[in-house]
């Protein structure tokens, strides 16, 4: 087989124009997933009567289903689920309308939730009960030696696993034209498909894949240096007082 390389070579650009969708559905995806993530790790870390079997059975149920599949019942089951709700409500909104990047955001995040959930309770788990204690002994409320003292510690012990739950994320984007998304690894199809150059324009792909990771880990790296206040101890109790 003979690759075509001046096919890559004005294939790379056109495909490198769809970089921002890529990135979009990351972001978006992350953000839904890390609260929800968070709220998880905490009821199973404080082992909340209920809720923590339900959570526990979806985290069961999400990690035991491949992404894929997971990605086939979202797109084609919550249409019709949602239909029937808008209906019996009396709505006329079509929900077959709907963008299906919605759809996108809502699979790509479900095994994130669930990765982040449980890197957040580990390190929960690490993080000294004192800390807890020594920010209410200067003032702080309950909530704020949580949110100030306590998570970020946590954070910072979670921070090399939610760096790959990142990077796993950034790479389970390439999924999202099976719902019609047209991100990088979509366009590489329609435009492969158009002159039967599938291997050149995959080649293509993988150049940016590797491109938009490097950049991506060399980004994570400086966050996880930029917490790792949190680690060493500079970060005092009073400065947290004072904010």
């Amino acid at each position: 087989m003979q690759i075509d390389y001046e096919f890559i070579r004005r294939a790379l650009p056109d495909i490198a124009r769809y970089i921002p969708v890529t990135l979009k559905l990351v972001v978006v995806s992350f953000l839904i997933s890390f609260p929800i993530g968070a709220l998880f790790a905490w009821i199973n870390y404080k082992k909340v009567k209920g809720l923590s079997q339900v959570v526990k059975a979806y985290m069961s149920l999400i990690r035991g289903t491949p992404v894929v599949l997971q990605i086939y019942v979202i797109y084609n089951v919550t249409p019709y689920i949602l239909a029937s709700i808008f209906e019996k409500m009396g709505s006329e909104i079509n929900v077959y309308r709907l963008d299906t990047t919605w759809y996108a955001y809502l699979a790509l995040s479900l095994s994130s939730t669930v990765t982040i959930a449980e890197a957040l309770r580990a390190g929960l788990e690490t993080v000294n009960k004192g800390q807890f204690e020594a920010g209410l002994s200067v003032g702080l409320s309950a909530k704020q030696a949580l949110w100030h003292i306590v998570f970020p510690q946590a954070l910072t012990t979670a921070m090399p696993v939610i760096g790959n739950v990142t990077v796993e994320l950034t790479k389970a984007t390439s999924l999202a034209f099976i719902m019609a998304v047209t991100e990088i690894t979509g366009r590489a199809k329609i435009i492969g498909g158009s002159v039967l150059r599938y291997f050149e324009a995959y080649i293509c792909v993988f150049i940016l894949y590797i491109l938009i990771i490097a950049v991506l880990e060399q980004l994570l790296k400086l966050l996880e240096r930029k917490i790792s206040v949190y680690r060493t101890g500079k970060h005092n109790y009073m400065s947290v007082k004072a904010i």
